[in-house]
């Protein structure tokens, strides 16, 4: 058993099915293999709102990667251990050229144990179905605003998500990469793909910076990472061993150390059955 082997799965489209949830089948494979002392944990753009029910049932120790590298979290403990959130007010900048080009961002913020959401009013059905599909959650508050400055002055946000047509989001994305020290991630839905994400973080931070906080506490022999997306790729070049399900990105496969079967057929779950029993 490869028991100093540390393995780092993605979320959406990697260990989550089509239906985005672990199937009964991978929660059976990965409690098995955790039990027997598997080093495992997950990174992902995620907030503890959707990820601690969907990970509830799978017996988690490690710290994981949340909301692509903004925080490190307890999951069994339901608690933040490290926010790397913004430490200035260059988020504010971000944000008056979003306006600028009427988009309107949701910017995320820690309040005690707490996610906040602040918000203008939303622009589009893609926005007001994410706020749905997340609201009324002992996690997160969504807060209706009507300036961002006054509401943001007290404290920094941790991050900036836009969620609206990828062509405008990709022009306003150019437009602040030029002229700010960040890091930004900008892709199209899934399953939507005119429309798109796009997530603005402080300059350093990725699945990939604070994934390596958890690999200088545990000091494995080796990192196995999973992912399907380009956000996934920090997350590769950190990694010993990279596995790329059949579903993901021709840019993520490509950077593969191999293929997996994809997220609708267990691929992650029967591959760390097969190699950590190895």
């Amino acid at each position: 058993m490869k028991t100093q082997t540390l393995y780092i799965s993605d979320l959406d489209g990697t260990l989550l099915n089509g239906d985005s949830v672990v199937s009964p089948r991978s929660i059976q494979i990965l409690n098995s293999l955790l039990q027997k002392g598997m080093r495992f944990t997950v990174a992902t753009a995620r907030t503890p709102a959707t990820v601690i029910p969907l990970l509830q049932e799978l017996d988690l120790d490690l710290p994981a990667v949340l909301m692509n590298g903004a925080v490190l979290y307890d999951i069994r403990r339901r608690r933040y251990i490290r926010a790397n959130g913004f430490t200035d007010d260059s988020a504010l900048q971000y944000i008056q050229q979003l306006e600028q080009r009427a988009l309107v961002p949701f910017v995320y913020r820690i309040d005690g144990n707490k996610l906040q959401v602040f918000h203008k009013p939303l622009a589009n059905d893609m926005q007001r179905e994410f706020k749905r599909q997340r609201e009324h959650t002992p996690y997160k508050d969504f807060v209706l605003i009507d300036d961002y400055r006054t509401s943001l002055l007290e404290r920094p946000p941790l991050f900036i998500l836009v969620i609206d047509l990828f062509d405008r989001l990709e022009t306003a994305a150019a437009e602040i990469n030029r002229s700010g020290k960040c890091s930004l991630f900008c892709y199209r839905d899934i399953v939507d793909p005119r429309y798109g994400n796009l997530e603005i973080y402080p300059l350093g931070v990725s699945k990939a910076a604070t994934a390596q906080q958890i690999i200088d506490q545990l000091n494995p022999w080796e990192v196995v990472a999973f992912g399907d997306n380009l956000n996934d790729l920090p997350l590769f070049g950190l990694a010993d061993r990279r596995y790329a399900p059949e579903n993901a990105m021709d840019e993520v496969k490509r950077q593969a150390t191999a293929i997996i079967p994809d997220n609708n057929h267990d691929g992650v779950a029967r591959f760390l059955c097969d190699d950590y029993l190895q």
